[in-house]
């Protein structure tokens, strides 16, 4: 198994509430990651994790900007010095916390949304500086206002509750004064005024309720610290204080709910907190033990309670309307109603997914934000690699002893497509292939990278496929850690992997420094990195592959059309975001690493470029031909500015020396000294390189459409 993925918690309080339970039900359904907590206020949450061997810290945060800032700047003193994989921010105020400090300590940060408190502005600017986001319900992924946001609802149960007679003995035991022939009303939530605990106990005391007793399942909750002395008073005022009983919080509550003949979930506006309940656990778990709910509506509680067409698995009531939850005890005081509205709602939440399945869904989610997927998974899939090659026979020697050792899985193998190679290439694969029958040759003369690489897809026995070419030396785990991500849940059909460019030399470090994404970069990016990848680039995106390090499922493949023939270069992007335009989902895995050795010199370094903005402009893909494009327009108008004067040329340098900002800032953190000279030079090179290359390639393109009468797409750079 990869390692367990290095998540931080943060928590807005100590209680043990909806958001907390959603929280510990998928720590405990999954052995993918490595914990730690920070909670921004004490209380029972610090005894749940320490049960779970959870180390955490708490950090009393209180409400006020200036508590929530000095809370924010200690977090981000604590990130920057344990440097976890990922932070995972469960709910608005830990979000608020915790996503500037990720932010500033280069850390990425999921944050969860549980209800709409704070929909508005608030949630613009968390979706601004989290990298993901996670809902509990369906309505709050568009709410949260993430591009990113996944749905992961709160889980059933993973087994059965007790059984009724049990249970009720159980709730006896805890306070519950319930009588052989009263019927029990139950609710289980903090006690915060807008959770309507104060409806259910006026209920009590209309006419026609005497049957009727109500336990309240919850916790004190120290926003509200007077809200159980409030009720347990307007308990004693409408004289129904002898039918209603206080338990406090009860470890696992759901195994009680089979004792109620009804669960009430009366979320109502009461001047603070949502109006209404995201998703409903509680709802969920009465549904699944065939026990009726009383649900105030409109809501996502309310609609799955008593969905239009469907027979209803309880009432549903205005807010704030004790008269309306009394009306429905009465109804529900006939069996026949109550056992039918249970057998409804246990049709309808059967299908409901498990722990097991929501955690797959958070830990994927986060792995894939912190650019680790697959982290803590063993994948199982046999896969085919392909490799294309033309007289390699310098490196496909080395490449091959660093691939066959992976090949750990029954049905694995290596298809090396051979272009024409006049060297010795093919008699030393042929060599490698009469040792070991899963390396085979494919002969392909006349074919370039991308018709080679289709050539051997198309012969490849797996669904699962990856690439890599001559040249690049794979990690001991490469093929480990991109069989690990396919392994997920619901796994992404393109799994990127990423290099790690190796070069001898000033002008060889320069060119990495300049030219190329850092892998380290992807995982921690600090936020002049995060500011200077959107805009200048030079970061890894799961949407553009390199054919050095990627993989993908036959079915992606196929339905983007396969590798771009036409192109001689950039043939790896432009499939990457056919792949996506087909509809597939990408994920990025910087875990899945291959060294590369660039070119040896700068001019072969140039020739390079210019191939490759050669195949950008043959293209005319609006995304790459506009980078070359905009390359080209930067040079010429800083020309234009240096010929102008001396505060032209003041702004132009000072303009140049912020486009070199990252490339230097990597010299000096990396100590290259040596190549810190080198940089503006390899810059210059690489830039103009690209353009010209680019607009060559957009000439070609022109010409040979003119030339054949085809439409654009057709033809390539011979």
């Amino acid at each position: 198994m990869t390692r367990p993925l290095r998540v931080s918690v943060v928590a807005p309080h100590g209680v043990v509430g909806g958001a907390e339970l959603w929280l510990l039900s998928l720590l405990d359904a999954t052995d993918r990651l490595a914990v730690d907590a920070v909670l921004l206020a004490d209380g029972p949450l610090r005894d749940e994790f320490a049960r779970r061997g959870v180390s955490c810290t708490v950090r009393p945060t209180g409400r006020s900007g200036t508590s929530i800032a000095g809370a924010a700047a200690w977090l981000m003193r604590r990130l920057r010095a344990d440097r976890p994989d990922v932070v995972l921010a469960n709910g608005v105020k830990a979000a608020t916390v915790a996503a500037p400090a990720a932010w500033l300590a280069g850390v990425r940060c999921v944050w969860a949304k549980h209800d709409h408190t704070h929909d508005g502005p608030l949630m613009t600017l968390l979706a601004l500086l989290s990298d993901g986001c996670v809902a509990t319900g369906a309505e709050l992924v568009p709410a949260s206002r993430h591009s990113a946001a996944v749905l992961v609802p709160f889980p059933a149960p993973g087994r059965a509750a007790l059984p009724r007679e049990t249970a009720r003995q159980e709730l006896h035991r805890r306070g519950v004064r319930l009588g052989q022939d009263e019927l029990l009303l139950l609710t289980v939530a903090r006690l915060v005024g807008y959770k309507g605990v104060d409806d259910a106990i006026t209920a009590l005391a209309q006419p026609g309720t005497s049957r009727w007793r109500l336990a309240v399942v919850g916790p004190e909750d120290p926003a509200e610290p007077e809200e159980h002395e409030r009720l347990a008073r307007l308990a004693a005022t409408l004289d129904v204080a002898d039918r209603v009983d206080f338990t406090g919080w009860l470890q696992e509550a759901w195994q009680f709910i089979p004792a109620a003949d009804a669960v009430a979930v009366l979320t109502k506006w009461a001047g603070s907190g949502p109006s209404q309940e995201s998703f409903g656990a509680v709802a969920l778990e009465a549904m699944l033990a065939g026990v009726p709910v009383i649900a105030t509506a409109p809501g996502p509680v309310s609609e799955r309670v008593a969905p239009p067409g469907a027979d209803p698995a309880g009432i549903t009531v205005e807010p704030a309307q004790a008269e309306q939850v009394a009306e429905a005890l009465r109804r529900l005081e006939d069996p026949g109603i109550r056992a039918a509205m249970g057998s409804a709602g246990r049709r309808s939440a059967v299908a409901h997914p498990g722990p097991e399945q929501s955690a797959a869904l958070l830990v994927r989610t986060l792995a894939e934000t912190a650019r680790l997927t697959g982290a803590g998974l063993d994948g199982t899939a046999a896969v085919s690699v392909v490799t294309t090659v033309k007289n390699e026979a310098g490196v496909i020697d080395q490449l091959l002893q660093l691939l066959v050792p992976q090949l750990t899985v029954d049905g694995d193998e290596i298809i090396v497509v051979d272009g024409g190679s006049t060297d010795d290439t093919t008699r030393r694969v042929g060599t490698w292939a009469s040792r070991d029958p899963r390396v085979r040759l494919l002969h392909a003369p006349g074919t370039g990278i991308s018709a080679g690489r289709n050539a051997g897809i198309r012969t490849a026995r797996n669904s699962l496929i990856a690439c890599t070419d001559a040249g690049c030396y794979p990690a001991s785990d490469w093929l480990a850690r991109l069989r690990a991500a396919a392994a997920e849940a619901e796994s992404a059909s393109l799994l990127t992997g990423v290099y790690r460019v190796r070069g001898r030399g000033p002008v060889a470090q320069a060119l990495a420094l300049v030219g190329y994404p850092d892998p380290e970069e992807a995982r921690h990016p600090g936020p002049w990195t995060r500011l200077y990848c959107r805009y200048l680039g030079r970061e890894f995106d799961a949407t553009l592959p390199t054919g050095r390090s990627v993989a993908f499922t036959r079915a992606a493949w196929e339905d983007a059309g396969g590798f771009p023939e036409h192109l001689r270069t950039a043939e790896d992007v432009l499939f990457g975001r056919a792949v996506v335009a087909a509809g597939h989902r990408a994920a990025l895995v910087t875990s899945a690493e291959v060294g590369w050795e660039q070119r040896p010199t700068l001019r072969q370094t140039a020739a390079m470029y210019f191939h490759y903005g050669e195949g950008s402009g043959w293209s005319a893909h609006p995304l790459l031909l506009g980078r070359d494009t905009a390359r080209a327009v930067a040079y010429t108008a800083a020309l234009a500015a240096v010929l102008r004067g001396s505060t032209a040329r003041r702004v132009t340098a000072a303009a140049f020396i912020g486009y070199l900002s990252l490339p230097l800032t990597r010299a000096v953190r990396e100590r290259r000294w040596a190549a810190l000279p080198a940089v503006p030079l390899v810059a210059v090179v690489r830039d103009l390189s690209k353009a010209a290359g680019a607009a060559h390639g957009l000439l070609g393109r022109m010409r040979s459409v003119r030339a054949r009468g085809a439409a654009p797409g057709t033809g390539g750079p011979s």
